[in-house]
């Protein structure tokens, strides 16, 4: 298993809060290999442990951004004082160069450039938030979407990863983005019966006048 995702996983469990690898780290986690490189480690959270997570990862030496969207981003140095305009935050140590920190007139505010060069030490991590009945994960572009606890997160030898069929659906808004039609057609496949209808019922609900997905002749139409 990668290193990176080990340390972090050994990291995050000290933390009291539920988790989940997301993104492409999930998608290795399912398929049981590295498929590509990937930029950064995306941690799946929920709303309720938002402040528990910012106040943990500040006491590790992490500075914590939340996103305001155009490249902007607030830092957080106190929990009471949040603008909540996104669903992710990102923390990193001083050191790390997948982020570069340029002045904004706002306090405590800053443009913010990301590097996607590969990440190979720990010292990045991005929490992108959702929400979640006692029974059920809610998807957080269409809360009428769910999936129930035990499928939507899954675990790889001790380490919890949001399951594919979701990671896909998360993906499916920018399928131009590098690698993300690769994570499909390598996770489709692998993905059981029920997995697939789900998925193909969500992107139905999300896109009802079609998707690449559902209709490039290996998608989800197919079995």
């Amino acid at each position: 298993m990668n290193r990176l995702i080990l340390e972090a996983n050994d990291f995050l469990k000290s933390g009291k809060f539920e988790y989940a690898f997301c993104g492409g780290q999930a998608i290795d986690l399912f398929l049981g290999y590295e498929s590509r490189v990937h930029g950064d480690i995306d941690i799946c959270s929920y709303w309720s442990d938002r402040d528990k997570i910012i106040l943990f990862m500040q006491a590790h030496g992490f500075h914590v951004y939340e996103m305001l969207g155009g490249g902007r981003a607030h830092r957080i140095t106190d929990i009471s004082k949040q603008m909540y305009q996104k669903r992710n935050i990102f923390c990193y140590k001083e050191s790390c160069p997948l982020v570069k920190i340029y002045p904004h007139d706002e306090n405590d505010c800053c443009q913010i450039e990301f590097f996607h060069i590969g990440q190979t030490e720990f010292d990045f991590i991005e929490f992108l938030f959702n929400d979640r009945s006692e029974t059920q994960f809610e998807y957080a572009r269409n809360r009428e979407i769910k999936r129930e606890i035990g499928k939507a997160v899954l675990s790889s030898d001790g380490v919890p990863y949001l399951s594919p069929e979701i990671c896909l659906l998360y993906k499916s808004t920018d399928t131009e983005r590098e690698g993300y039609q690769q994570d499909f057609e390598l996770t489709y496949h692998a993905m059981n019966l029920e997995q697939r209808d789900w998925l193909k019922d969500a992107l139905v609900k999300m896109y009802p006048q079609g998707h690449k997905w559902l209709n490039d002749g290996h998608g989800t139409d197919g079995r």
